[in-house]
């Protein structure tokens, strides 16, 4: 994570923020209440059931566009983002928070870490191997994102083929224009969508593994006063400027984000990590004082 990006935000908003999250959610709960429609900008779920698998829209029109502005001010008309951003609630909800052009394939820069790690946990089959000269290989790779290990580690699984095996056996659907060259992500020919990154880090998430695997990621910290705590990969490429961030984010409300960001040309990479950076602190900042108001509103 950019952590003094997220830092730098925290002595001017987290008031802000806190005063807004409770009166939002407070006026919410009152006019649910007494029987009053939440209107179209108020937080709510769509109405239906999802199945099982499915996740449910989030309807909120006021995050929906902060996070289009945030994207805005990241870009120019050269940039392409990829972005999906999933939440799982406390008691099993599942929310679709954001996606723009989820499944468009670009360059992943260093996240592609994720998958040459996925695919090389494939060979640690017990517990008993977490610990392991590789395991600690892959933290010490992970750590400082080093391509030449990255390189390393895939060639212990059999290359970029093992990688692609790895999706089929977990039935990751493959974005159209996906493209592994290498396990570091600095060729400048991968392509991944962050689509592809979030069913990656979904299948993470349900598996026995998820503890051993997350303690693989940079950690940011605990983000001041909103108390969110977020485990991601960040991924940078300066010439055509790439910049991105997967991962999994932590709410102090029991909610888990799982997201991909992925800026392609952007205008600069310090403007890129800005825009993730401000898009993080925004998701998790509105899960921390939101969402039991949507959920609220769900169980009348």
């Amino acid at each position: 994570m950019h952590e003094d990006g997220v830092e730098r935000h925290l002595e001017v908003a987290t008031m802000k923020s806190r005063f807004v999250g409770f009166a939002s959610a407070a006026l919410t709960i009152f006019l649910v209440a007494c029987g009053a429609p939440v209107g179209s900008d108020s937080q709510t779920l769509a109405a239906g059931a999802p199945a099982a698998d499915e996740f449910e829209p989030y309807v909120n029109q006021r995050f929906t566009r902060a996070l289009e502005s945030i994207f805005d001010r990241g870009s120019d008309s050269n940039t392409l983002w990829s972005i999906e951003v999933r939440a799982h609630g406390p008691r099993g909800e599942k929310l679709a928070l954001y996606s723009r052009s989820s499944s468009t394939s670009v360059k992943p820069a260093s996240t592609m870490k994720l998958m040459t790690s996925w695919t090389a946990f494939q060979e640690i089959s017990s517990a008993s191997q977490i610990g392991s000269d590789k395991y600690n290989y892959m933290r010490e790779m992970m750590k400082y994102s080093d391509n030449n290990m990255a390189e390393n580690v895939l060639s212990w699984c059999g290359g970029v083929s093992a990688t692609y095996d790895m999706l089929k056996s977990f039935n990751i659907s493959r974005s159209a224009n996906l493209n592994i060259v290498d396990g570091s992500g600095l060729s400048y020919n991968n392509r991944l969508a962050a689509h592809d990154l979030v069913q990656l880090l979904s299948v993470v998430r349900s598996s026995d593994k998820i503890k051993a695997f997350r303690s693989l990621l940079p950690v940011a910290g605990r983000m001041g006063n909103v108390n969110g705590t977020v485990a991601a990969k960040t991924g940078t490429l300066t010439t055509d400027p790439t910049t991105a961030l997967a991962g999994y984010a932590d709410t102090k409300t029991g909610w888990q984000v799982v997201f991909a960001m992925l800026g392609d040309s952007v205008p600069s990479v310090d403007s890129g990590r800005a825009a993730i950076d401000d898009a993080v602190f925004e998701i998790v900042n509105t899960l921390n004082y939101l969402p039991l108001a949507a959920t609220t509103v769900a169980a009348q």
